[in-house]
Parts: C-alpha cells; sequence; structure tokens
C-alpha cells in the first residue's frame, strides 16, 4: 500500500529551518519510510555487487559513486521535507517541544 501524500503541505528549501508541530511530524513519518525504504534497497543492491568487484577496478569506483549519489538523493530529499539526516534511515525532526528522531522502519517519532 502506498502511502497518502495528501498531508504534506510543503517542500522547503534546503537551507530553510522548520519547526514541526508534533502532527506534522508525525505527518512526514510515511514519506520518510517510502523513500528510506527505496534507499535501503536500492544500497543493498549496490553494495551486493560491488562486494562481488576488486578493490580499485573501474567497475567498484562506479558502485561507489552511485552508492555516494544515493546517498546524497536521501540526504536532500530528507532536508526538503524540513527534516535533517543524521545517519542513514535516521532523522531528526525539529519540534515545538524538542526534537524528534526517527529512524527507519518505525512508524513512531522519539522526543530527544
Amino acid at each position: 500500500m502506498e502511502p497518502s501524500l495528501e498531508n504534506v503541505r510543503n517542500i522547503y528549501p534546503l537551507n530553510y529551518s522548520k519547526t514541526f508541530s508534533h502532527e506534522e511530524a508525525l505527518d512526514l513519518i510515511p514519506i520518510l519510510q517510502r523513500i528510506s525504504a527505496k534507499t535501503k534497497k536500492e544500497l543493498s543492491v549496490l553494495n551486493s555487487q560491488l562486494s562481488f568487484t576488486k578493490n580499485n577496478s573501474p567497475k567498484a569506483l562506479e558502485l561507489q559513486e552511485k552508492i555516494n549519489q544515493s546517498l546524497q538523493i536521501w540526504s536532500e530529499k530528507v532536508r526538503r521535507l524540513g527534516a535533517v539526516p543524521i545517519a542513514l534511515c535516521k532523522v531528526r525532526i525539529p519540534g515545538e517541544e524538542g526534537q524528534y528522531l526517527w529512524e527507519y522502519p518505525e512508524n513512531k517519532l522519539f522526543l530527544h
């Protein structure tokens, strides 16, 4: 089942700082899950291919570049939603009551 994007109201510039209400932060979870699941799957495939490739070969360098690109795209998507990537599939969401933490595949937030 595809998560609904109807609750997403804004896509922000990369350097924009937004403070979310608890409800707004919760609305981000299905989107964060979707983009994180896609990225983790992509990275799993690339890392698997990389493990069967000789170090420093042109193919290994190409795969490493694709891995870096996938991580960069995930990070930019998270930042455009107003959240802050802190590790792969781990996100900090600035909140009115403090910082919310979310980590894939959770469907809840943790107040930090």
